[in-house]
């Protein structure tokens, strides 16, 4: 469905319209806003048609500015319980450097603000123009020289204390409706470095492209009937509908055909949650497993022991954070 905003004057006085087209739409916007996407990654895309073609239990908003009906900048919110990943920021190159992007951006962040929105979440280079960019509309970097960003309607504090209160939780296999509030657990305040090792979360970082990988081979397999290579449960607090805990288990990036890597993180508090996420992976007895974690974060040593691995080894100084090297402990069954 696309809604229009209100007509637009970019920088060199030409004039366009601003609006959002909601997913899912079949039609014609959002015929239109995949051949914008075109040039993106295949994960990409993927993300792009399910938000697109389907109701996921999430909701897709591309705002957009158009000519005669036709887009040429955009900027994605995929959202729920009020929290969003913002991304997929584009504008075709002919109509760059005429203020496209910060059009959009102002009115998506008034847009989100008047809905109740309580978080963003987003990725981009350090110090470039798009970092300066989301800087000026209220982003601030997770860390020092970090190029993940975040936005708090009411602080991060205050933000973390709601959503991750302890309580009772529902365990589901992670899916495109968890993908815009996964981030908030991945970035929390949190003594980890090594977090979800699988999804490239090492640090400070989103989730927002390295859980695309294990959704779409989820998706691939229940369609097929088989088992998925990369898999991963959520434990979901009953009050705030955001995930508290994850297990995931994938290919091990160099022995694939002969074992599998464990990633296990919670909010403090639900470290009793992560064993019971690990039942429900369905680990193959057969196959080896390994998992990584840091000193930073002793819970995960005895969350991993208590899942039947072992302390095999330590890699001295191998992660980088902001105050300095940190050992990372190799765990193996």
């Amino acid at each position: 469905m696309y809604q229009k905003i209100q007509d637009v004057a970019l920088k060199t006085g030409e004039q366009a319209e601003l609006g959002i087209v909601s997913g899912p739409d079949t039609g014609a916007w959002g015929s239109a806003v995949r051949s914008l996407m075109a040039h993106k990654g295949d994960i990409w895309r993927w993300q792009v048609d399910e938000c697109l073609n389907k109701p996921l239990g999430c909701e897709s908003r591309f705002y957009v500015l158009n000519k005669d009906g036709k887009p040429f900048a955009n900027i994605m919110l995929v959202e729920a319980r009020g929290i969003a990943i913002f991304g997929h920021v584009w504008t075709v190159p002919e109509e760059r450097r005429k203020g496209a992007a910060d059009i959009i951006h102002h009115h998506l962040m008034e847009d989100f603000k008047k809905r109740g929105g309580r978080a963003m979440y987003l990725g981009t280079g350090y110090d470039t123009h798009p970092y300066h960019l989301y800087a000026k509309h209220g982003f601030q970097g997770v860390e020092p020289k970090s190029g993940y960003m975040f936005w708090f309607a009411n602080g991060q504090q205050a933000f973390e204390s709601d959503v991750f209160a302890t309580g009772a939780v529902r365990m589901e296999p992670l899916g495109l409706e968890h993908w815009p509030t996964l981030p908030a657990l991945a970035m929390m305040k949190h003594p980890a470095r090594v977090r979800i090792a699988g999804m490239n979360v090492l640090n400070v970082v989103s989730t927002e492209g390295g859980a695309l990988a294990y959704l779409s081979e989820m998706a691939a397999a229940a369609t097929e009937k088989r088992t998925a290579a990369r898999r991963a449960w959520v434990a979901v607090s009953e009050k705030s509908g955001v995930p508290v805990a994850i297990a995931a288990v994938a290919p091990e990036a160099i022995f694939e055909k002969q074992g599998d890597l464990l990633d296990v993180f919670c909010a403090p508090g639900f470290e009793a949650e992560l064993p019971k996420l690990v039942q429900k992976l369905e680990l193959d007895p057969a196959r080896g497993l390994a998992a990584y974690a840091d000193p930073l974060w002793s819970a995960k040593r005895d969350v991993l022991r208590a899942c039947g691995l072992q302390q095999a080894g330590t890699i001295k100084r191998f992660l980088q954070t902001p105050d300095g090297a940190v050992d990372v402990n190799v765990f193996s069954r």
